[in-house]
Formats: C-alpha cells, sequence, structure tokens
C-alpha cells in the first residue's frame, strides 16, 4: 500500500469485529453477574437488548403522552391549570427518586425477578429478616404483578376509548361501553400475538415508540401554536383554579389531583424485568429506568403547558362527553383533522405502550414460576418456539381481559378505579421494595455499578415516604357528596387484592415456596 494511503476497507472490517466483540463481552459479563446471584443464563431467553432498546421499553411502559391525555380532563377538575402543573413537577420529583433508589437495586440484581426478587436478596442479608423473606418476597411479587395486569387492562381501555372518539368526530356514531370492551379485547388480543412472536420486533415498537411520541409532541406544539385562534397567558396557566370536586379545601384538591401525575409517571423499573435479555444489564437497565423517567417528566411538562396554553373554552373541556375528552381541545382549537391527527397520535403511542406492559409483566410471571411461586409453574416458566414465554404472555393477556376490561361496562367510573387501583397497588409494592432497602442498608456490603454514593439513604427515605403516602391518600373520596356512583372503589380494589394475596400465600405459597431458586439445566 503506498505510504498516506488509508485502507479504510480494513479500517471498517475491525471497527465491525471489535464492535461484535465488545457486545460479547457486554452479554458474558452479564451473564457472569446472573451466576453470581444464583442463576444460569436460560438458554431459552436471548440477551440481545442494547441500552436504547432497554430505554425505550421503560419509556413505552410509562407511556407519557397518553397517560397524562387519558387523565387530562380529571386531574382539570380537580384544580385546574395551576394543579395540574403543581402536582405534575411535585409527583416527577418524587418519581425521579423512586426511579433512582430502585435502579441502584436494579444494578445489584440484574434478574428478570425485578421488585420481587431485590425484596428477597436485601432480606436474606438482615439476621432478622430472613425467616420472613419468602413471605415478604411472594406478598411484593404478586402485589406488583396483579397491580400491571391492572394497567394492562387500563391501557388497552384507553385505546378503545380513544378509538371510540375518533368513530364519533368522524361518522358522529355513539360507541357503547360494551363496544368498547371489545376493542380493548382484540387490542389485548394483538398485543399477546406480537409478545410470543419476535423480540427483535418488540425492540423495534419500543424504539419506534421514542421517535414518534418526542415527534408527535414536535407537531403538537407547532399545529396548536400557529393554527389554534386563541392562546391562554402564563398567567391565566399559574393562577386559574377549577374545583368539581365538591370539597371546598385546596389542599385536598391538590392531593386529589396528584393521582393523574402519579398515574402517568410510574413505570420506569419495567426495565428491569427485560435484565436476563439485556446486554450490560447491570449498568444499561438502571441508567434506561432513569433516563425514562426524566424524558417522561420534560416530555410531560412540555406537552401540559402546550395543551393548557391552548385551551379554547375550558368548560367545554370539563364536561366533554368524548370518550377521550382532551380530544375535545384539539377539536376546539384545531377542527376535525387536528382531534383526528392527535387520536391517531395517541392510539399509535398507547398501542407501543400496551406492548412493553404487557411484555414486562409477563417477565414477571416468568420469573415467580421459575421460581414455583406460581400454580402451574411448569407451564408458566416454559418459552415457545421463538424461545420467549409465551404462556406467561397469555396468562397475563386472560386475566386483564377477564378482571379488567370485562367489567368496564359495569360502572361509569370503572376507568378511574381501575387507574387508581393500579397506581396504588404499584406504589405498595413500592414501599415494600424500599422499606426493605432502608431496614437492611446497614447490612448491605455489595453495591452494584450503579450507586448513588451519599445521595443513596436519603433519595430512598423520600421515595419510601412517598409511596407510603401515595397508598394512603390515593384511595380518599374524590367526590362530594359520596354517593355510590362516585365512591372511590380504589380502596376496595387495593383491599381485594391484599385479601387475594394474603389468600395466594396461605393456600400455595407457604408449602410451595421457599424464595428465588438457582436456574439449572432444566431452564
Amino acid at each position: 500500500m503506498e505510504e498516506g494511503v488509508v485502507n479504510y476497507g480494513s479500517i471498517q472490517k475491525n471497527d465491525s469485529t471489535m464492535n461484535r466483540s465488545q457486545s460479547e463481552n457486554d452479554v458474558e459479563q452479564s451473564e457472569q453477574l446472573l451466576e453470581r446471584l444464583g442463576y444460569k443464563q436460560a438458554r431459552e431467553l436471548q440477551r440481545k437488548l442494547s441500552l436504547f432498546s432497554t430505554f425505550g421499553l421503560a419509556f413505552a411502559n410509562i407511556g407519557i403522552l397518553c397517560n397524562t391525555s387519558a387523565t387530562f380532563q380529571t386531574v382539570l377538575q380537580r384544580g385546574g391549570p395551576v394543579i395540574m402543573i403543581l402536582c405534575w413537577n411535585l409527583v416527577s420529583m418524587f418519581m425521579i427518586c423512586i426511579a433512582l433508589a430502585l435502579s441502584e437495586i436494579c444494578s445489584l440484581y440484574a434478574t428478570s425477578g425485578g421488585v420481587y426478587y431485590w425484596t428477597f436478596e436485601q432480606l436474606r442479608s438482615h439476621p432478622r429478616g430472613r425467616a420472613n423473606a419468602p413471605f415478604i418476597a411472594f406478598a411484593t411479587g404478586w402485589t406488583y404483578t396483579l397491580a400491571n395486569i391492572i394497567s394492562i387492562g387500563a391501557n388497552n381501555v384507553i385505546i378503545a376509548m380513544s378509538i371510540a372518539s375518533l368513530i364519533e368526530i368522524i361518522w358522529g356514531y355513539q360507541v357503547s361501553k360494551v363496544q368498547i370492551m371489545w376493542i380493548a379485547i382484540i387490542i389485548s388480543c394483538i398485543h399477546g400475538f406480537i409478545n410470543t412472536i419476535n423480540l427483535d420486533s418488540l425492540a423495534a415498537l419500543n424504539q419506534w415508540n421514542v421517535f414518534w411520541s418526542c415527534g408527535g409532541l414536535v407537531l403538537i406544539i407547532i399545529f396548536l401554536t400557529t393554527k389554534a385562534e386563541k392562546h391562554q397567558t402564563i398567567e391565566w396557566m399559574l393562577t386559574d383554579y377549577e374545583n368539581r370536586t365538591g370539597f371546598d379545601s385546596p389542599f385536598y384538591v391538590t392531593i386529589l389531583g396528584m393521582i393523574g401525575a402519579a398515574y402517568s409517571m410510574f413505570g420506569s423499573e419495567g426495565a428491569a424485568y427485560a435484565s436476563e435479555e439485556t446486554k450490560n444489564a447491570d449498568v444499561a437497565n438502571p441508567l434506561a429506568m432513569t433516563m425514562s423517567i426524566v424524558t417522561s417528566w420534560l416530555v410531560g411538562f412540555i406537552f401540559l403547558v402546550t395543551l393548557l396554553l391552548s385551551i379554547q373554552d375550558i368548560d367545554a373541556l370539563l364536561d366533554s362527553k368524548l370518550d377521550m375528552p382532551v380530544a375535545q381541545l384539539f377539536w376546539d382549537a384545531l377542527g376535525n383533522y387536528g382531534a383526528i391527527g392527535f387520536l391517531l397520535l395517541i392510539i399509535v403511542c398507547q398501542f407501543c405502550t400496551g406492548a412493553a406492559s404487557t411484555t414486562t409483566t409477563s417477565r414477571m410471571v416468568y420469573a415467580l414460576a421459575r421460581d414455583h411461586a406460581t400454580p402451574y409453574s411448569e407451564q408458566l416458566k416454559s418459552v415457545n418456539r421463538y424461545r420467549l414465554p409465551g404462556n406467561a404472555v397469555w396468562f397475563c393477556i386472560i386475566v386483564a381481559c377477564c378482571f379488567v376490561i370485562a367489567p368496564f361496562p359495569l360502572s361509569d367510573n370503572a376507568f378511574e378505579i381501575i387507574i387508581s387501583g393500579t397506581t396504588i397497588s404499584t406504589h405498595l409494592a413500592y414501599a415494600m421494595v424500599l422499606g426493605c432497602r432502608l431496614a437492611v442498608k446497614p447490612y448491605l456490603t455489595r453495591k452494584g455499578r450503579f450507586s448513588l454514593g451519599r445521595w443513596s439513604t436519603p433519595i430512598t427515605w423520600i421515595a419510601f415516604i412517598w409511596a407510603l403516602f401515595a397508598v394512603c391518600v390515593f384511595t380518599l373520596p374524590t367526590e362530594w357528596p359520596i354517593v355510590a356512583s362516585n365512591f372511590n372503589y380504589a380502596s376496595v380494589a387495593l383491599l381485594a387484592s391484599v385479601t387475594m394475596t394474603l389468600a395466594f400465600w396461605y393456600s400455595y405459597g407457604a408449602t410451595h415456596y421457599v424464595g428465588p431458586r438457582a436456574a439449572n439445566d432444566e431452564i
């Protein structure tokens, strides 16, 4: 080769080889960490997800644009713009603390068991906690799993309501609640098929959701800013108070306004459930969790500010009868085509969120079954010919359809009940994990590669206190006077969830479950 001439083909080949080598090293390192935790890499599961794929999974699992849209009218009725902005930023700070605290634990225990496995391993570090570790881990795992199954149902009901609103705007046809139920069931089945066929398509769907959500947000800002007939002022947004709850106390109304933000912001820990399918998992998963929640806060804040400043008639929005009331805002500001475009955006985003929620929840069921924490564990821990836990996927879909989606037509407040129920149950699981973390912290000597250092304890305390606070206050009445039609049945749902978990433990878990078991050749 002549002097001064660079062989670019050789360089590209070397770079490709180095990239493959780095990827292989990441996989090997992750599998070695898994073995130190007592598990071998399952032959059937593919460790193929990158940091960005895992970030996409967590971001899609949160579903920020869709969830803030679904709760927009409800929060607006509970304090108006000023409370909405206040609650969004306040709750986001608490949820960032939760994500950071859980990320630190995830780095130490990078398995598909997530909060369930974390609870058990932490309690094993405490001299007096070992005896109760199986029961608390079992309760945490099933409380969280039930919350996520409820979330699958809630997500798909949101998609169905968006489709119903789209039909009403285009054709003027009022879709019934029973028809919404069937649409949600069909969507759930589609998610089930996607989750049992190809991991690469799921990764692509999650990455697409990141670009679609951010790109959609840019389009929303452009069109609402340039095409809306009028705009509200910043002063109005930061001072207008609306209260249709019947309660006189602004403090109490503010607490009620937090529910929408809390529902919109949980789910970043979903990345942890793909730990055994992620390269360099003890770093990639914690980073994905933290990055996804911070991104969701910023995206959600910009989205809410844009919507609030573009309200044309707040009374029309507060009284809208559309199944997805926020579409009324686009209808008023941009006309039919604006509302249709927005609903199409939401449907696509929420579809990706539903697929991600099904992925993370099925991995939780897979992890529980692998440790014999479920009946028919041999069936639920098995994987199909596509090397995916198909039986666990369909278990989640069937339970969500039967116990969340099917009862939807029975109550006018069913959607609010579903939202409150999943938010409360998830925060209860958070409280259990973080409480264990604080109790055993003096006995933990190891740290993961993602560590908060001296900020670990104060951040964990903030997260723990918020989780307990959320569990308590989100069961409070949301309207006055209290009658059967507006009663907050989330408290009943929480009681039912706890009762089912305890009954499940004493009828099955106490005799079959001893804690996470090291995987062997049969896994």
